[in-house]
């Protein structure tokens, strides 16, 4: 067994922190009693109330900031539908990293089979029909199933319905739907940046 893993794996919990909690909690009480503070409470009540007050300190730290931190960050960087949990799949990262970028897209469509719930997988695997393999029509699907999953969360649905329009107005050159796209962006999500950069957009065609 690796310890030094072991170690940094206990480091990473909220127990790593109720412990320090705990130590500098006693040494801290209990110093105060050593040095004879009048009122202080004897030195083994200090070393109990010092242990308790450090032990709630690290706890708080430990289990609720930074935990809260944690999901924080992951709700920025990992964008999920509410209520859905998105894996992190490193295998199909590196997968895509050494160049098979079509294993990459196909792990991402079994992926989209396991959890029909979320709409993640399929958004990753129409990027790389779009941007990479220049398969505007399978890119076109998987942004449509997902754009349709019950439940997605609104930020992810007007990113798919972007794509959506982006593959109307470039490779798959179909102005008409394009349009139509751009109308249900304003009338689905109003008051959104996107609902206003779509409504610019929609301008614009009207004129050309």
């Amino acid at each position: 067994m690796d310890l030094n893993r072991k170690i940094a794996e206990w480091k990473e919990s909220g127990n790593y922190h109720l412990a320090v909690g705990m130590l500098f909690g006693m040494a801290g009480v209990g110093g105060v009693s050593k040095a004879g503070v009048p009122g202080a409470p004897s030195f083994g009540v200090a070393l109990a109330m010092g242990a308790t007050l450090g032990g709630v300190i690290g706890y708080v730290v430990g289990h609720v900031v930074m935990k809260g931190s944690e999901k924080a960050a992951e709700s920025v960087y990992m964008p999920r539908a509410l209520g859905t949990y998105t894996k992190t799949h490193s295998g199909i990262d590196a997968m895509e990293a050494k160049g098979d970028v079509r294993g990459a897209a196909t792990a991402w469509d079994n992926v989209s089979i396991e959890e029909p719930g979320n709409p993640w997988p399929l958004i990753r695997a129409g990027e790389l029909y779009f941007r990479k393999l220049e398969e505007p029509a399978l890119a076109l699907d998987r942004f449509q199933l997902a754009r349709k999953i019950p439940g997605i969360h609104p930020e992810q649905q007007r990113y798919a319905i972007q794509k959506i329009i982006d593959l109307y107005l470039g490779p798959l050159d179909d102005r008409g739907r394009a349009l139509v796209e751009l109308r249900r962006l304003i009338e689905e999500h109003p008051g959104t940046r996107e609902a206003v950069h779509a409504r610019e957009a929609l301008s614009r065609l009207k004129a050309q």
